[in-house]
Formats: C-alpha cells, sequence, structure tokens
C-alpha cells in the first residue's frame, strides 16, 4: 500500500494517475541498488575493492521478486510503465558509455606522447565503468526475465482490477471536439488557399473557371479528410496502456536497448538467451531485431584457434552453451518469421566435436541438430554429405549413446536424400579394394570438404564396435528399404551411459537386434520359458562325459 501511494498523484480533471517520474526513480534506485550511495568503507586493496562494488551493484534477488509479485505482476498499467523506464535508464547508459568513449578517444588524440601514461590510465577506467554497467545490466535482464506475461490482446486488458489506476474514459464529447478542431484547422487552411488563388488570378474567364474548379476539389479534399480524421478521434478512445500492442512494442524495446549494454556476465547471458527464445520472440511485433543480437552472441561465444580442430568446442562449455542457445535462436526465427541466415549450416558444422557429446547440454544439442537436419528437405547434396561423414567421425571416438544417435540420423537423412546413396555404394580400386578419402574435415567451409566424393567407411568401423547395439546399427545404417520407417530421433536422445547399463542388465536372451524406439535391443524377444539370459563369469575343464553324481560318471572320463 506503501508502494501504490507513492506512485499515485492527484489530477483535478483525471483523478489519480500513476506517477511516472517517481516509478523511474525508484527503478533506477533499485537496478542500480546500493550504488547510488556513497560507499563508507575503504578496501585494503584493489581486489576487495573490485568484490565490494560487485556487491553493491547486484541487486537482491528478494527485492527483485518482492518488486515482481507485489507491485508489477498484478497491475498492467505499472507493467506498461516499467517496461519504458527499464528502457529509458538502458539508453542513458547507452549514451553515457558513448560519451565517455568519444573523451577518451579525444583525450588520446590530444595528449602528446609524454602524456600516454594517464592516457592508459583513463582507458582502465572506462573498462571499469564498462564492468559496472554490465552489472546493471544483469539486473535489467533479471526483471525484464520476471516479466513474462505481457499483454498480447485486449482480453488481457479488460479485466476488472487490472491496473493500478483506473484509466480516464474519453467520452464522445472530447472525441467530437477534437474532430470539430481538426476541421476548423482544415477550414483555415481552405480559406488562406482561396485567398492566395484569388490574389493571384488573372482576368481571363476561362483561367477563372480553372481555379473555381480547383478550389472546389481542393474544399471536397479537405473536407473528407477532416471527416476521416473526426471518425478516427472517435475510435481512438483508449490511454496508451489501453492497447495490447503498445505493452509488446515496450517489451521489444526495453530487451533490446539492455542487450546493447557490453558486458553482461555468461552466467545471465545463457539465461537470457533461452528466455528469448521461449517468451520475447513470439510476443514481440519485430523480432527478426533480435537477430543481431544472437548472431553476436553466436561469434563471441565462439574460439576459433589456429590448429586442426578449428571449432567452437576446443572453447569451455559456458561458451559452447552460448553459441548452441544462440543457434536456436537463429533457428526459430528462420522458421518461424523468415529470417535469412546463409550462414546457419556453416556454423552449425563449426559445433560438431567429440567435446559436444560429452557435456551436460547435449540433449540440447542434438535436438537442434536433429530439427534442422530432418526438417529440411531442400537441403544441397555436399551439405548433407559434409554432416554424414562428420557424424560418424564422431560416432568413432564418441561414447556409445552418442554414437547410437548418430547412426539413426544418419540413416534417416540417407533415406530423405538419395544423391547420397553414393557414400554408400562407392567401391574401391579393383586391384586392392582400397580407396583414398578424399574428405578434409579441418575446413569448416562445407563447400570444400569434398563429402560428396569419399565414402562413409567409418560404418564398416562401426560393425565391429563393442556395444552389440551400435555394431548392428552399422550393419543395417544406408540399406534400409522404402517401406522401413524413419527412427525417432527423440528415443535417441534420451540414452546415457547409465541408461545404456541399465539395459545391458535387464537384457534377455535371444537375438540382440537394435530397436529405436524401446529400452530393449532385442526386439522385444524373450528367452525360452520366460527365464532370463545368463552369461557364464567362469570357465571349468570338465573331468568325464558326465557329471560326478551321475550313474554313468565313473565310466567315461576325458583323458
Amino acid at each position: 500500500s506503501g508502494v501504490d501511494t507513492a506512485v499515485g498523484n492527484e489530477s483535478s480533471s483525471e483523478g489519480k494517475m500513476l506517477n511516472e517520474r517517481l516509478l523511474n526513480k525508484l527503478l533506477e534506485a533499485l537496478l542500480k541498488s546500493r550504488s547510488c550511495f556513497t560507499a563508507t568503507s575503504t578496501p585494503s586493496n584493489k581486489e576487495e575493492e573490485e568484490e565490494e562494488e560487485e556487491e553493491l551493484l547486484i541487486t537482491d534477488e528478494a527485492l527483485l521478486s518482492l518488486l515482481e509479485s507485489e507491485f508489477i505482476r498484478p497491475y498492467r498499467d505499472v507493467q506498461y510503465f516499467v517496461l519504458k523506464g527499464v528502457n529509458r535508464i538502458a539508453l542513458d547508459l547507452v549514451g553515457s558509455l558513448e560519451r565517455e568513449e568519444k573523451d577518451l578517444t579525444l583525450r588520446k588524440t590530444a595528449k602528446k606522447k609524454k602524456k600516454e601514461e594517464h592516457c592508459t590510465e583513463s582507458g582502465y577506467n572506462s573498462e571499469g565503468s564498462a564492468k559496472k554497467v554490465g552489472l546493471v545490466a544483469e539486473n535489467m535482464c533479471r526483471l525484464l526475465m520476471m516479466m513474462d506475461y505481457v499483454a498480447k490482446s485486449k482480453s488481457d486488458l479488460q479485466d476488472d482490477g487490472v491496473f493500478l489506476f483506473p484509466p480516464p474514459v474519453l467520452s464522445l464529447e472530447d472525441a467530437d471536439e477534437a474532430g470539430e478542431d481538426e476541421q476548423q484547422m482544415d477550414g483555415d487552411q481552405v480559406e488562406d488557399e482561396d485567398s492566395e488563388a484569388s490574389s493571384d488570378s488573372s482576368d481571363e474567364s476561362d483561367d477563372d473557371e480553372d481555379t473555381n474548379n480547383n478550389k472546389n476539389g481542393k474544399k471536397r479534399m479537405l473536407s473528407s479528410k477532416a471527416n476521416q480524421s473526426s471518425k478516427r478521434s472517435k475510435k481512438n478512445k483508449s490511454m496508451t496502456w489501453q492497447q495490447p500492442y503498445k505493452h509488446r512494442n515496450a517489451l521489444q524495446e526495453a530487451w533490446l536497448s539492455t542487450l546493447r549494454l557490453p558486458n553482461l556476465p555468461p552466467r545471465t547471458q545463457k539465461r537470457v538467451l533461452q528466455h528469448l527464445s521461449t517468451y520475447v520472440l513470439g510476443v514481440c511485433p519485430s523480432p527478426l531485431r533480435f537477430a543481431e543480437y544472437f548472431t553476436r552472441s553466436f561469434h563471441n561465444g565462439s574460439v576459433v584457434v589456429t590448429d586442426s580442430s578449428s571449432s567452437i568446442a576446443n572453447s569451455n562449455n559456458n561458451n559452447g552453451l552460448t553459441a548452441i542457445l544462440s543457434l536456436h535462436g537463429l533457428f526459430i526465427l528462420m522458421l518461424d518469421h523468415q529470417l535469412e541466415y546463409p550462414q546457419f549450416y556453416t556454423s552449425l558444422y563449426q559445433l560438431l566435436h567429440p567435446r559436444i557429446l560429452y557435456t551436460k547440454h547435449r540433449t540440447r544439442f542434438l535436438r537442434l541438430l536433429s530439427k534442422s537436419l530432418s526438417g529440411n528437405s531442400m537441403l544441397p547434396a555436399y551439405v548433407v554429405a559434409s554432416f554424414c561423414k562428420k557424424l560418424c567421425r564422431l560416432a568413432l571416438v564418441g561414447p556409445p549413446s552418442g554414437g547410437l544417435f548418430v547412426l539413426a540420423l544418419v540413416s534417416n537423412l540417407l533415406r530423405k536424400h538419395g544423391e547420397c546413396a553414393c557414400l554408400i555404394h562407392r567401391k574401391g580400386n579393383p586391384e586392392d579394394g582400397l580407396m583414398e578419402d578424399v574428405y578434409v574435415e579441418e575446413v569448416d567451409d562445407l563447400v570444400k570438404t569434398r563429402a560428396l566424393e569419399s565414402s562413409l567407411w567409418e560404418l564398416d568401423a562401426l560393425v565391429k564396435h563393442y556395444h552389440p547395439a551400435i555394431s548392428a546399427l552399422a550393419k543395417s545404417c544406408g540399406t534400409e528399404d522404402d517401406k522401413t520407417p524413419l527412427y525417432d530421433m527423440e528415443d535417441f536422445m534420451a540414452h546415457t551411459y547409465k541408461s545404456l547399463f541399465e539395459q545391458e542388465k535387464k537384457r534377455v536372451g535371444g537375438d540382440d537386434k537394435a530397436s529405436g524406439k524401446g529400452n530393449n535391443f532385442d526386439g522385444g524377444k524373450g528367452s525360452k520359458g520366460g527365464m532370463k539370459g545368463k552369461v557364464s563369469l567362469t570357465f571349468v575343464e570338465p573331468k568325464g562325459l558326465f557329471g560326478e553324481d551321475d550313474v554313468f560318471g565313473c565310466m567315461f572320463k576325458c583323458s
């Protein structure tokens, strides 16, 4: 109730209204937290000073949760003005950083070589301020991620009690007065044009008739415009925060302004990328404006090195997850909002590395890989061949759980793209049966890999894999007929070391066959009599043809 009283003010004609200025002050103090106040303690060293500044800049989660649950979530007008306030604070921070950069550049150019040390010192201060801005941006992102309930339609704004202060209702008389004012302004413009036209008119009668006709046409045109404007004024009888489009646009502008701030911590950037793909892109009026941020995040999350691997997997797990989430956002923009991003499959190809099969976000990447390759039937043959070749290489060095997924995906791709069947049926030299592998694994450009000129000899190697399921699946990969249904990739994504181990423990007797739909790779066949199959752990050399307890045990013995 104290907050409600603080943000309200009295107006003589319209009653209580939300005090936007006071709300912005509240947001600024909360998002910048205790940094608005001067610190009294003096830290002993530089590290303690940086830690103390970071603690002062990070807003407590309890304060943000209290503001969101008690003040923002129940009221739509507060949501709108909070989004506008966050947008304004972010733009002010961006402007201050740009001014600091310009001042630093001017000082560097103006200073002489004797004072270069002073210039480097000022540069350090600018970097420190940019880091502080990154922490403030983190607070703003945390608040925006809590607001995943923006108004999408008029029904969201028509319920009782959705506004902290009910908006004033514009009467028809106000709309008519606005229309009359517009008509009066248009009439004055007509009179001015008539006077100018009469003063400039010639003495000839033919010219007078032409000018009179032009005057009448202008009057009719201006009167029709006045009528249209009056109709529009009558229709527009709602305040700004009563329009769902304004709410969605405010959410979009708040996010775009916040994402322009530099040095956002990686711990928050991963959450932001996931939140944008799930809650923001489907609501904003112009989701393609987020493509630049997703692209920038992918390039910042990738680490390109000079050795033979030359891929993103050489970076740490945080960077790998950032790149995966960025590509997922770009994939949603391509699929649902017609984004043109020609480098998507090249970027996805760079992520293929054995390390990606061991990370904890493996399932997220495999799902993105499956949707991107299986969902597009218009992929060129060289792209499909490059992915099949690289995936089979991963299966050779990856875990069994990843190998099962790779073989199932390669099998689906080969059946959907018949032009890649040459990778299976290509033979070597007639003399010795050998063939040189021309596939270039070190190149990230899909055109230069020459995968379509190679063969999937990796499948023959996987046939001799120690895991029986991979061996059986490698034998059938690429040889299925048209009647064989495609594998369900969701079933293969759930496999882990633990699930495969538990599966082997429950294995029953019978012929072992690879199955993609169930957890049993024996095709569902059990042993005779319903007994579980037993595996011999030791071997005892027999002493005779019959057992010692048998009647004929003493008659036949082994020599």
